[in-house]
């Protein structure tokens, strides 16, 4: 008997309606953008269209065989949530603005980011100068009240930021919809070295394997050409779908913004079967983002 995948609609409802309802349910999609191309208002578009679906303000582009994610998680690793909030409230009028911060649960991982920088714990958070603080006075304690010990008890070591991810993955991302912003900022990381970049893509390819048990949607976004060129193609090859927001020239003295897809396993070909579909899209406070026309562009595979 054929199974009858689900999709997860994007909530961009001018794009599901061109790609048959959404994307695939279980799918890791990378999201990578020049800067100010719209991949960073695509997945805010998209968590606040998807609570509008959820609560029936607005219909989805195709009403069956869709699956909406429970819940929506917004990971960061380098802005605080209250700075993202922020940005969102000068970007899209209020009522967007209230459904995003009603409806999107932060996770923030900028602490054990910032753990081993030059950055100062006070930068970061007031809680985790606290928590040093805490940490500081505890050894003391421990060290005034085990002098006496002829052996100390052995150290444990602490979690990686990527060790600490998965665990969080592991609980939150079945069923629900996981934005990671940005994978620009986790990459950077560890990319110094040959081996770290290794732990790097195999926490990728994990992801892309587990996600299909998890049957959610994760957005990773990722600002273009940050990374050399082999490690972003890398990248893309650890992933189910590469979707690639750019600048184009329109005229002499203007510019617009066009998205396609580069690969997405399952979706292209049902948009088409010999071609590439290029859109041009738009970004407003009132609508978000919004695909104003599709054009086939032959060739580019």
């Amino acid at each position: 008997m054929e199974t009858k995948y689900k999709n997860i609609p994007s909530g961009v409802i001018s794009l599901d309606s061109l790609i048959g309802g959404g994307f695939p349910a279980g799918s890791l999609v990378l999201l990578r953008g020049q800067i100010g191309s719209g991949h960073k208002e695509f997945v805010m578009s998209s968590a606040i269209m998807m609570a509008a679906i959820k609560k029936g303000l607005i219909r989805p582009a195709v009403a069956e065989d869709i699956l909406l994610p429970n819940e929506v998680w917004w990971v960061t690793f380098t802005r605080s949530p209250e700075d993202l909030l922020h940005e969102i409230s000068l970007s899209f009028e209020r009522d967007l603005y209230v459904l995003f911060r009603g409806n999107v649960k932060f996770k923030d991982f900028s602490q054990e980011y910032f753990r081993t920088s030059p950055v100062p714990a006070e930068w970061v958070s007031e809680s985790e100068v606290e928590a040093r603080r805490g940490e500081k006075l505890s050894a003391l304690e421990s060290a005034f009240a085990g002098v006496h010990r002829a052996v100390a008890a052995p150290a444990i070591r602490p979690k990686t930021l990527l060790e600490s991810l998965v665990a969080f993955l592991t609980e939150h991302a079945p069923g629900n919809a996981v934005v990671l912003y940005t994978l620009s900022d986790l990459a950077r990381l560890y990319s110094d070295s040959e081996s770290r970049w290794y732990d790097f893509t195999l926490f990728l390819r994990g992801l892309q394997r587990a996600a299909k048990k998890w049957g959610g949607i994760i957005y990773a976004n990722m600002t273009a050409n940050l990374l050399e060129p082999r490690k972003e193609e890398e990248i893309s090859t650890c992933v189910d779908g590469v979707l690639e927001f750019e600048w184009e020239a329109a005229g002499p003295t203007k510019r617009r913004r066009i998205l396609y897809f580069k690969k997405f396993r399952g979706l292209l070909p049902r948009i088409d079967g010999t071609a590439v579909v290029k859109f041009e899209v738009a970004i407003s406070p009132t609508a978000g983002f919004e695909v104003t026309r599709a054009e086939l562009i032959e060739g580019l595979r």
